[in-house]
Order: C-alpha cells, then sequence, then structure tokens
C-alpha cells in the first residue's frame, strides 16, 4: 500500500515575487557547474535566472594536479586542502551555470518569522536552492566554521 501524495501545487507569482523580495541584500552562495562557488549580497534576477551578486568572493577548488602534488610531498593518500578566494565584486552568475543557491540567514533572523526556505521559484526551477542558517559569519559559508544549520528546499 503506497502513501504517495501528490506533489504540493506551484506557488502563485505574487508569492514567488515576494520571497524574492525578501532575499534582497542578502548573502547567496552560489555553486556553479564548475564546481566553483560565488558569495556576495543578491541584487536581482531576471526571466532567465541570471543573478547579480554584489561584494562577491569566488571560491576555487583547489586543482587536480596540485591534490596530486600535494599527496606526493605529504606521503599520505588524503590531504587536506583550502579553497583558493578571490574578491570579484559586482558579478553575474549566468542562471544556465547554477547548481545550487544557498541563502545565509542567522539564528536571529530565523526567530522573527517563519522560514522562507519552502517556496519553489518558478523562475528558478530546476535549480536547487537551500537556506543556510548560522550563528557566526561568511567563514561557516567555506566550510571552515561550524554553526546551526537548517537547510529547506527553494
Amino acid at each position: 500500500m503506497s502513501t504517495d501524495q501528490p506533489p504540493p501545487p506551484p506557488p502563485s507569482k505574487a508569492e514567488s515575487t515576494a520571497y524574492l523580495h525578501s532575499l534582497l541584500n542578502k548573502n547567496l552562495r552560489i555553486t556553479t557547474t564548475d564546481s566553483r562557488m560565488f558569495w556576495g549580497g543578491f541584487k536581482c534576477t531576471d526571466s532567465e535566472s541570471n543573478i547579480i551578486l554584489k561584494h562577491t568572493y569566488e571560491y576555487r577548488h583547489p586543482s587536480l594536479q596540485r591534490q596530486a602534488e600535494e599527496i606526493a610531498a605529504s606521503g599520505v593518500s588524503t590531504v587536506k586542502m583550502d579553497m583558493t578566494s578571490r574578491y570579484l565584486g559586482l558579478v553575474v552568475v549566468p542562471g544556465r551555470h547554477i547548481v545550487k543557491i544557498e541563502a545565509e540567514e542567522f539564528v536571529s533572523q530565523m526567530r522573527m518569522g517563519p522560514a522562507v526556505g519552502s517556496v519553489r521559484l518558478g523562475a528558478l526551477a530546476g535549480v536547487t536552492a537551500t537556506s543556510s542558517t548560522t550563528s557566526s559569519s561568511r567563514s561557516s559559508l567555506v566550510g571552515s566554521g561550524g554553526g546551526e544549520g537548517s537547510k529547506g528546499v527553494i
């Protein structure tokens, strides 16, 4: 006996617009198809799901060559390596390259109202997005800090 329930109806245009407005000027972490991450303040989006971020940092995983060199130099089979980063400023992340979007929220913001990570956006259909709750700052977004985490699919 199956208890399959039909999927919830998509949100209305007004709900989607309200959700996007709630994200304005919040910090987003966007992962792209080439595994780069962009962390910056959300400025706007368009009908093609392109996203503009302000005060943006780009984070890259170490290259396979650099990983191999580090493993050879250390003599162990696994090594821990930091991501490289650089400041970019104002950037446009093309919607076709977006794999995941995470919104940074602090615990104090979560107590003010309901979680905003429960709406599926029509404009961003097919994009996995989460709402990431932290009690610390940007360091928790790059994996070097701990924080309380709550993830909800958008």
